[in-house]
Formats: C-alpha cells, structure tokens, sequence
C-alpha cells in the first residue's frame, strides 16, 4: 500500500535532506519489541523492574524537556531529574540509558533498517545534493550499524545546540554547515509534533514518514514511493 502524499515537493529546489534518525531510518515498532524482550529477560534475571522503571521515566522526562517543561541544558536535567524519580544516583541512570537506549540496541538495527533507504541515499548524493541526519540521541553509533553515511551529522547534545526538537536549533545549525537556506533544505521525519513543528519553525520544508497520510504535512510510509521517483530516476 502506497501513502498518498499530501503536498509535492519541488526537488529542483532542494539542495539539503536533512533525516531524523530513530523511525524514519529504521523502523522502530519492532525495535521497541525486540528491546522489550531483552528488557523482560533482564527483570526475570535480576528479579528487579528498576532498570524498566528507570528507562520509562527517562522517556517521560525527555518528552516534557522536549516540550520546553525543564531548563534548556538538557543533557544534565535528563538525568538529575530521573535520578529523582527513581531515588537513584544520576551515574547509575546514566549507566543504564546508555547501556539499553545507545550500545544494546545497535545490534538490532540492521534487521529494521527501512525499505529502500539505501538507494535513496545513493540516489541523493549522486544528484549532488547533501545528505544530513539529526536527532535528539547520539547519531555516529546508530548510522554505522546501518550501514548509512551521511555528510553532516549532529544530536540535541552536541556543543551550539543542547536543545530537543521541536526546538529547531539543532537544524539551523546543519543549515549553517552546508550552506543551505531554508528554502533549499527538506526535513524528513516521523513526528509531527517533534521533526515537522521543528521544520516549519526554521522555515522549511518537511515530508513525514507516516502509515497513514497525515492532513497537515505531506507524508509517504516507503522510501520508494512516487513522492521520491524524481531522485530515484536520476532527476536533479
């Protein structure tokens, strides 16, 4: 089944593809359900939820970070205030949202690396354009597991930026790099609420990766749908 995109994209006019990473690079249903798993073995091994129950508040506090509940020096408030939750040291909620959110998943990713993201890729940086690729986590790690390079990469705690989306300064900043205005830049990503409010923020464009068209934001599900023919085909 092919999503119907809701708004087309003038590709002659694109000189910068900015891609989120977590969901729209892989898929992350079946990542979760595969961590899941790991994580269940683990409760059962320890017989103790506390490595559970910490990762979920850390999701919980990184969401209302991300919507500006919290100071902006992000990296250190995730922690100090899951530590609270957890009555935990913030090195041990460290140790653990390093361990089960940025080494163990590693393994996994190439089993869900998308549909025909390699050839997009391929596609893009033979037309010449600049591939790009920003997050809220560290990203190096999560692109050589699958095996994708791109020629800017940066993360929420990087140095210039230390802010979640939908804050959009991390995009800027990968503007700045490859010299590209808004105008010229596209963001692909899989959250409305994070990836395309950031993009319409920064003044630019935004395709979401979607199961379902979206009403407000053109969207696709494949990265060989008809939105991407033009690139595919070897269009510039």
């Amino acid at each position: 089944m092919t999503v119907a995109v809701t708004g087309a994209i003038a590709w002659s006019g694109v000189r910068l593809v900015v891609f989120d990473l977590d969901g729209t690079l892989y898929d992350q249903p079946p990542l979760r359900l595969a961590m899941a798993r790991e994580l269940g073995l683990d409760c059962l091994r320890s017989r103790s939820t506390q490595t559970l129950r910490t990762l979920r508040h850390f999701r919980q506090v990184r969401e209302r970070l991300g919507e500006g509940h919290g100071t902006t020096d992000f990296a250190a408030e995730q922690y100090r205030l899951t530590a609270q939750l957890c009555r935990q040291p913030e090195r041990d909620v460290r140790a653990l949202v390093e361990e089960w959110m940025e080494r163990r998943p590693l393994a996994h990713l190439p089993r869900y690396k998308a549909r025909g993201i390699d050839r997009l890729f391929a596609a893009i940086r033979a037309s010449g354009r600049t591939i790009a690729v920003w997050s809220d986590f560290p990203v190096v790690a999560k692109l050589a597991a699958l095996g994708l390079a791109a020629d800017h990469a940066i993360w929420a705690g990087d140095a210039g930026v230390g802010r979640l989306k939908p804050d959009p300064s991390g995009l800027r900043a990968l503007m700045e790099r490859a010299d590209a205005s808004p105008r010229e830049t596209l963001v692909i990503g899989d959250r409305m609420d994070r990836d395309v409010r950031a993009a319409t923020a920064a003044g630019t464009r935004a395709l979401l990766r979607s199961r379902r068209p979206h009403g407000r934001a053109a969207s696709f599900r494949h990265y060989d749908d008809p939105v991407f023919a033009p690139l595919l085909r070897g269009a510039n």
